[in-house]
């Protein structure tokens, strides 16, 4: 029932999806809902949870313990196009609702850990492609930014309907960066 729920949060976003999108979905009775998850957001909150799980399992982890450096980000930019793309998915749940959430405080708080999160992964496999040899030690913090940035683009591209082959392009820019920084 959750990734019923996790799909239907992650294609139409938190505040399209209605109670009689979630019930349909669900296959139970708005009551059913309310005594499960107590709301629509507590069922995104267990949506969320779930979601997170898959992402860290299928982006986030390999990036965090991965002993390579910029390998590993470039790894990550793979995982992430088929991430965004597969399955007729329109970028990240978290990202998406960070742009959906209407000021939604625990919504708010959620999408900024998980920013956090993303953000320092890659700037941590830059420590060590650096403790490599692979870059110079500079600007550690700045590429980790830029890396970020992409990481978004590359999100809301594939939200906005950006078909595969674009967020493919998207990523080969990211690839070429990487290439760019690394020392010969």
């Amino acid at each position: 029932m959750l990734d019923r729920a996790v799909d239907l949060f992650w294609r139409a976003g938190y505040r399209s999806t209605t109670t009689r999108q979630l019930e349909s979905a669900l296959g139970i009775s708005q009551s059913s809902l309310y005594n499960a998850f107590g709301s629509k957001q507590g069922l995104m909150n267990a949506a969320l949870d779930r979601y997170e799980s898959m992402t860290a399992a299928a982006l986030l982890e390999p990036l965090e313990t991965s002993l390579q450096g910029l390998d590993a980000i470039g790894a990550f930019f793979d995982a992430l196009t088929s991430w965004v793309t597969g399955e007729g998915r329109g970028g990240c749940m978290i990202i998406n609702l960070m742009a959906d959430d209407g000021g939604n405080q625990a919504a708010g708080e959620r999408t900024a850990a998980y920013r956090r999160r993303v953000r320092d992964a890659l700037r941590d496999a830059l420590q060590r492609a650096a403790g490599a040899g692979e870059i110079g030690p500079a600007h550690i913090e700045v590429r980790a930014d830029l890396l970020f940035g992409e990481v978004l683009g590359v999100n809301i591209a594939a939200r906005g309907g950006a078909a595969a082959d674009e967020v493919s392009r998207l990523v080969a820019g990211a690839h070429h960066l990487l290439d760019s920084w690394r020392r010969s």
